[in-house]
């Protein structure tokens, strides 16, 4: 009896084992299968959302391919006007040759970051002729130089000084600045075909060309430009709309150079407004005046930007006869604005916008060197000024301000440092 009831248990003891074997196999292999399919959904979901996501991006692309924009900054200031203290300073007798580079030490750092980067060159450069000053000028090529190494590399030459040394001068100094590369120096020329091309320039994507022209020739040169019209861009309606023609077609941006107004006057006479509505309403994007040897008012006429004069990059007129001439002219500025191409290939569209206008205020500053026995110079934005060169900065800054501002207050004036008394 003993021996059949551990058999009994023995045979119950297999029986569980083997319940318990087909127990755990069947739950093995449902976790088994659950996690299978449990894996291939999770694969599908990273599938899917990398699906998604590339979709996406490839839809951003083509919108982005549909729409596209670019942008070039601008940064302008006015003349170098290079009396004959300033050609003497800068001499150097033991190597005969001149460097200005020195008056250029915040110029450089303020202009480097901008695209575009204008000065109007007011006088003449023939270094096979003596060097001279006021009434009829003739500065060193080394300025020009010192200038090209600064970084300006849009320059206006029609002015009021360009038949200063007649024909044969004016010549020499178109031949100077068309001999120099990656630059777009115009209102000058020496032949018909050098006039009658019109350089095109290019910035991150955006074309642009500068037209320029000066009102006046102070009465010098009249029969020199009868014959050889071509050697300087004098105001003529008939010819500036001819030369509009030429180019607006070919650029994005079509910039004019106009030296014109009243010298020492501190705003924009009717002549001056007339030409300036007759250069928007032909498609100009942007006007650049100088000749006041002051700063004069912007505006907007259209979608134009008009400056209507930059005043004074350099000069000696701290030593001016009269103190209205000190007090104006010494004081210029650095115009700013930012140029926006859009273009819309689905619509087949391109429009420009000139944006951002701003300035900074400069001073044409000039101390005695009792070590050199000569003047130095310096040319400082507002931005970084100290009383040490001005002490009433703060006020001559909201002074000249004001002018700017007085028919358009939505240009962005760069601030002054705080005041240290």
């Amino acid at each position: 009896m003993l021996k059949l009831k551990k058999k009994v248990k023995k045979k119950l003891k297999i029986i569980v084992i083997i319940i318990l074997a087909i127990i755990i196999s069947f739950n093995v292999g449902n976790l088994l299968g659950n996690i299978k399919p449990a894996s291939k959904n999770n694969n599908n979901s990273n599938y899917n959302e990398k699906k998604d996501k590339k979709d996406k991006e490839d839809k951003e692309d083509k919108e982005e391919e549909k729409i596209k924009t670019y942008t070039a900054s601008l940064i302008a200031t006015g003349d170098g006007l290079i009396h004959k203290p300033i050609y003497e300073s800068y001499y150097n007798k033991d190597t005969n040759t001149y460097d200005f580079s020195s008056i250029l030490t915040y110029t450089k750092e303020k202009i480097q970051d901008y695209d575009i980067r204008y000065y109007n060159q007011e006088t003449i450069f023939d270094d096979n002729k003596a060097y001279s000053s006021y009434p009829v000028f003739n500065t060193p090529s080394a300025f020009g130089n010192n200038m090209l190494d600064a970084g300006f590399n849009l320059v206006s030459l029609a002015t009021n000084h360009s038949m200063d040394g007649g024909a044969t001068s004016a010549k020499v100094s178109a031949t100077y600045w068309r001999n120099k590369k990656d630059i777009l120096a115009t209102g000058m020329f020496y032949d018909e075909i050098d006039r009658n091309n019109y350089p095109i320039m290019e910035k991150n994507g955006i074309t642009y060309t500068m037209l320029s022209y000066t009102t006046s020739t102070n009465g010098l040169g009249a029969n020199a430009l009868a014959k050889e019209p071509f050697i300087l861009n004098t105001y003529n309606e008939e010819v500036v709309k001819k030369d509009i023609e030429a180019v607006r077609d070919k650029v994005d941006v079509l910039i004019v150079a106009m030296h014109w107004g009243v010298e020492y006057y501190q705003d924009a006479t009717t002549e001056q407004k007339n030409i300036a509505k007759f250069l928007a309403d032909n498609g100009v994007d942007i006007v650049l005046g100088t000749h006041s040897h002051c700063i004069e008012p912007w505006e907007k006429i259209g979608d134009m930007v008009v400056f209507y004069s930059l005043g004074n990059f350099v000069s000696n007129q701290m030593g001016a006869e009269t103190a209205k001439v000190r007090k104006v002219g010494v004081v210029g500025m650095f115009a700013t604005l930012n140029i926006v191409k859009t273009v819309d290939k689905e619509h087949d569209t391109t429009t420009i916008e000139i944006k951002d206008i701003g300035a900074d205020l400069n001073y044409s500053y000039r101390s005695y060197n009792s070590t050199k026995g000569k003047n130095d110079y310096l040319v400082i934005p507002f931005s970084k000024m100290e009383s040490k060169y001005l002490n009433n900065y703060s006020s001559v800054y909201d002074e000249f301000s004001k002018v700017l501002k007085k028919y358009d207050e939505s240009i962005n004036i760069e601030p002054i440092p705080s005041v240290v008394a």
